[in-house]
């Protein structure tokens, strides 16, 4: 089964290794089509190096394909060439349980209909990972020393994706916002229709 054309272009826009990533696609696809898909590329900074990693993430029929290569972060003797590390998911869609959108807006004032946002995030919660946030508890009387136990909040956060126009452009977030929306609705799709 080959991967579309547009997502081949999209790999290879995002210039980091290509081949590796829609090679991963490729042996998750048990011959379903993508239906739609998103390349994500994002680069981190640190004080003596440069971190790259590139995201797939296609939608098929039945389930969200997620395609990670990274940077090998193992020190490499000099000379040596670049490793790089892979993982890759296939989520069925009936699994997915959050698909948070959010969106930021300049001039939110002056807002109308069909405005484009500036930055795109989207959060996919599907049980694989839970985060736990915690603090102290506490009372309104300012001169109670004892100890009221700890509260927390238990998060489904599987997946954080942030797409900005000052960094990425307004295109990528119009693909972006167009990806989680048809994402939303296929998960939908497949909770409604299983039931």
């Amino acid at each position: 089964m080959a991967i579309p054309h547009e997502l081949i272009s999209d790999l290879q826009a995002a210039g980091y290794y290509p081949q590796l990533a829609g090679t991963m696609l490729v042996e998750s696809l048990f011959d379903e089509e993508i239906r739609s898909h998103f390349v994500h590329i994002d680069t981190h900074v640190d004080l003596d190096s440069i971190h790259r990693h590139v995201t797939a993430f296609a939608i098929t029929p039945t389930r969200l394909l997620i395609a990670h290569v990274d940077d090998d972060p193992a020190p490499r003797p000099l000379g040596q060439p670049p490793r790089a590390m892979t993982s890759s998911e296939a989520i069925e869609l009936v699994d997915i349980r959050t698909v948070l959108i959010g969106r930021t807006y300049e001039r939110p004032a002056q807002f109308e209909p069909g405005q484009p946002p500036v930055e795109v995030s989207l959060t996919l919660g599907w049980g694989s990972t839970t985060r736990i946030d915690t603090f102290p508890e506490a009372c309104t009387d300012p001169q109670c020393d004892a100890d009221h136990g700890y509260g927390g909040s238990l998060l489904s956060e599987d997946l954080t994706l942030r797409v900005s126009a000052q960094a990425e452009g307004p295109e990528a977030v119009a693909r972006a916002e167009a990806f989680a929306v048809e994402l939303r609705r296929a998960s939908f799709r497949a909770t409604r229709d299983r039931g």
